[in-house]
């Protein structure tokens, strides 16, 4: 097991459940969802809320004629004892009290479009028990959509069958602003026992309930049987088990089946201990080796098992996208550009070898005006424009593809995938989103001359990160558009100015110049190019009109001229960082907002020191002084550290809705995990250890806190009363694990080359040792750093003991075990 917690009252857990076919969210009570995809949900769709309020997968047990539940909702129940266990994705859940001990062991196959439940009942009293089970589970059988819309009227589409050991839902059609569509999907409800025997089945809501409720049903003696029908009705998983008479100590099993297919399956004959078993042994050993691709021993072994589980985040989030779990109702699955390849860093960690494809695919999503698809769809190439087909700019989306691509330069050493070709995104908007156009490509391909247009990776990398750096405002700094990382800052599209990715655009230009230095010349289209010659601002609209209706040349650009154009705007962007970017007390501005005024005076804002620090534009100097301010004004320990913003004490109508949140929660100051890392990780460039590591404890002795509700892993903020919301898909995770490999045990790579150079603290040894165990070049190597004498950081040199052998710092090839002595 993963983790186990002894709870006592509903502290809001949930945990996925997922494989190829389903997605699901399950909480100790067994509410939370199970769906397909967006328009197929089985169990009504969950927020927040349902995960006290809710049915779920809803049983009832009567003991000696008095009703109690699988969910603990009954009055006798609230004082019961829960153990919660979590494998690698299974949850394993023992309820305790006085009359029974209940087990339930919950998983999706990996192979099967099928939710799986084994329960186990035994009776802890001295006494024998009268039992009867009746499952109850609502059927919700259709999209998200028709929650709210045309709810009534889509249960009329029912279809309802009693087959052997389930109920059965297949509606006729599926229909909401979509279209009307012929459905082809079957929802089925599955219960077996070897213990006990069916007496008849619940396939009828309205039936079930009688006047009376899910929890106090009055239809109890309204029983179907095999073969019955019924059509155009709620449906519900109800089968009525006969009554059995149980001894002191004796135990009951039973189990549950909950399916989304193509069609009627017979999957009751898996609901037995054997199949059970065999499944859930498979679905925890392909789980288990997710989990070993990076294990890290330091500090103490509750950090230790508290890092366990967040190797699998990044995969989660790959799954599920931004959606599909209760903190995360909104959205449709998709990922955001930022997501795509901000998640894609996990996978270089590892050292995985289909990150290239995947890589050069995400490219596909670039607009030849420097914007790109918002939203991924669940096809490879699949780019759509937003979720509601409402586009918007990020300011900071063309940051993050050179970042992940610098990375996998680094790792892999393969610099021939910058000039790879691939196709560009085409809709109907240009001029960096802000107009329209009727004659585009329905396929989202980018034509020249009727022919799909292909440019070289850097090129791609070219377009966002020179528009993207060119696009700035009245005060010099890179225009803020409908938000930048921080997505809450949407409204100040007119003059509102992102500090903060202003350093990141100008580091990413200095590392596009290193690229352009391997090559003496490199092709490009030629409004490119010439923008590229000039690199000022005032071009930029011409550039935009250009290339709205694509008919342009490719030609070749020596490039000592396109690095002299590069330069030269390099200078320029310093410069006005140096003169209007630095507040008094020392601290970087991070915004402007509508009016063009600057967010901060005497607050700070946690964004510019962390990108300002990571992209290493601040000096030494700078570096201490950014250090000091902000622990001063955001540092709050017992809240999971960083803060991300001070309190303006005011609704900022020119900034964005973040500010209209409640201070401390979500991006209006709360210690959001993402941003702390970065600027974690900044602090860590810049040899600011001490600083940096309490800025990482913090974060993880929060995450850890039984105060703060979190089950397993980092969440993605902290409220302000260090409560963990938005668990498991967040690019917290990524961060995290990047900051303790690259950051803290100093495994970095270069130009594919490894080069250890640690940073652990005397206080990060457990008992003189710290191990991290991952892929490196082409097999797993385990780490052991040893520091047998207690030395700190800054007083210890290091010498590299590779199965066996001492060799030199700067290795590039495969050991198994490397051995870091701290002398």
């Amino acid at each position: 097991m993963l983790i186990k917690k002894i709870i006592t009252d509903n502290k809001g857990y949930y945990f996925p459940l997922y494989n190829q076919y389903l997605k699901s969210s399950i909480t100790p009570n067994l509410l939370g969802d199970l769906k397909k995809d967006y328009h197929s949900y089985l169990l009504k769709p969950t927020s927040e809320r349902d995960l006290y309020e809710s049915y779920g997968r809803h049983v009832l047990i009567y003991i000696d004629d008095h009703p109690y539940y699988l969910s603990g909702k009954g009055s006798k129940q609230q004082e019961d004892v829960l153990e919660v266990s979590y494998a690698p994705l299974s949850q394993h859940v023992k309820r305790i009290n006085k009359l029974y001990q209940i087990e339930i062991n919950s998983f999706i196959p990996l192979e099967l479009p099928l939710e799986l439940h084994q329960i186990k009942y035994k009776n802890n009293s001295k006494l024998k028990q009268k039992i009867k089970v009746v499952t109850a589970t609502p059927f919700y059988g259709r999209s998200a959509n028709n929650i709210f819309d045309h709810r009534h009227v889509t249960s009329l589409l029912n279809q309802i069958k009693v087959v052997e050991k389930g109920v059965v839902v297949k509606p006729t059609l599926s229909f909401d602003e979509r279209d009307h569509l012929e459905n082809e999907l079957v929802y089925g409800f599955y219960s077996n026992s070897d213990d006990l025997s069916i007496d008849g089945y619940y396939p009828i809501y309205d039936d079930f309930v009688n006047g009376g409720s899910l929890l106090y049903p009055r239809g109890l003696n309204k029983k179907y049987q095999i073969g019955d029908e019924i059509n155009g009705y709620e449906g519900l998983g109800g089968i009525s088990y006969s009554e059995i008479i149980i001894k002191p100590l004796e135990e009951i099993s039973f189990y549950l089946g909950y399916s989304i297919s193509n069609k009627e399956e017979d999957y009751y004959k898996l609901l037995n201990e054997n199949d059970f078993g065999r499944l859930l042994k498979e679905n925890n050993a392909y789980f288990k080796q997710l989990l070993r691709k990076m294990e890290i021993n330091f500090k103490n072994e509750v950090v230790s098992d508290f890092l366990k589980f967040v190797p699998l985040q990044p995969i989660l989030r790959r799954n599920f996208g931004n959606s599909y779990l209760p903190h995360h109702d909104y959205g449709k699955g998709g990922r955001g550009w930022r997501d795509l390849f901000q998640d894609l860093l996990y996978a270089i960690f590892i050292f995985d070898q289909d990150v290239k494809k995947v890589l050069i695919n995400n490219f596909k999503g670039v607009r030849v005006d420097g914007s790109n698809a918002t939203i991924i769809g669940d096809k490879v190439g699949e780019f759509k424009a937003d979720r509601n087909n409402i586009t918007r700019v990020w300011s900071d989306h063309g940051c993050w593809p050179l970042y992940t691509t610098d990375k996998y330069l680094n790792y892999f050493n393969d610099y021939q995938i910058l000039m790879e070709k691939v196709t560009y995104f085409e809709d109907q908007f240009t001029h960096y989103t802000k107009k329209t156009k009727n004659n585009y490509a329905r396929d989202n391909i980018l034509k020249s001359s009727n022919k799909p247009y292909l440019g070289t990776i850097l090129e791609h990398l070219l377009v966002q990160n020179i528009v993207g750096s060119l696009n700035i405002g009245e005060k010099g700094f890179v225009r803020l558009e409908n938000g930048d990382w921080n997505d809450g800052l949407d409204m100040a599209s007119n003059k509102g100015e992102t500090i903060a990715f202003t350093h990141f655009y100008l580091n990413n230009l200095k590392i596009l110049t290193k690229y352009l230095k391997r090559y003496e010349k490199v092709t490009l289209f030629e409004a490119l190019g010439e923008l590229i010659l000039k690199m000022d601002n005032t071009h930029l609209d011409d550039y935009f009109k250009r290339v709205a209706n694509f008919e342009e040349s490719s030609q070749e650009y020596e490039t000592k001229e396109l690095i002299k154009g590069i330069n030269k705007y390099i200078q320029y962007l310093t410069k006005v960082l140096a003169k209007k970017g630095i507040m008094e007390n020392g601290a970087f501005h991070s915004y402007i907002d509508d009016d063009g005024c600057f967010l901060d005076d005497k607050t700070v804002s946690l964004t510019a020191q962390a990108m300002a620090l990571l992209n290493q534009t601040a000096t030494k100097q700078q570096s201490e002084e950014i250090a000091k301010v902000t622990k001063e004004h955001l540092f709050t320990e017992k809240l999971g550290g960083y803060r991300l913003n001070e309190n303006y004490q005011e609704i900022k109508m020119k900034m964005g809705r973040a500010y209209g949140f409640a201070y401390g929660h979500k991006e209006n100051g709360a210690v959001f995990s993402h941003m702390t890392l970065m600027y974690v990780s900044g602090l860590y460039n810049y040899n600011l250890v001490k600083k940096a590591n309490e800025g990482l404890m913090a974060l993880i002795k929060r995450a850890i806190n039984e105060e703060s509700k979190t089950p397993l892993g980092i969440p993605e903020y902290f409220n302000d009363r260090g409560i963990g919301k938005y668990f498991y898909l967040t690019g917290s995770a990524t961060w995290l694990l990047k900051v303790i490999k690259e950051d803290l045990f100093g495994i970095k790579m270069k130009a594919g080359k490894c080069f250890l150079e640690p940073k652990l603290l005397k206080t990060d040894f457990n008992n003189g040792k710290a191990t991290l165990k991952t892929k490196m070049f082409t097999g797993e190597t385990l780490f052991i750093y040893e520091n047998e004498k207690g030395l700190e950081y800054g007083n210890y040199n290091i010498k590299l003991i590779a199965d066996g052998k001492e060799i030199k710092n700067g290795f590039d090839k495969h050991y198994n075990t490397i051995q870091v002595i701290c002398y």
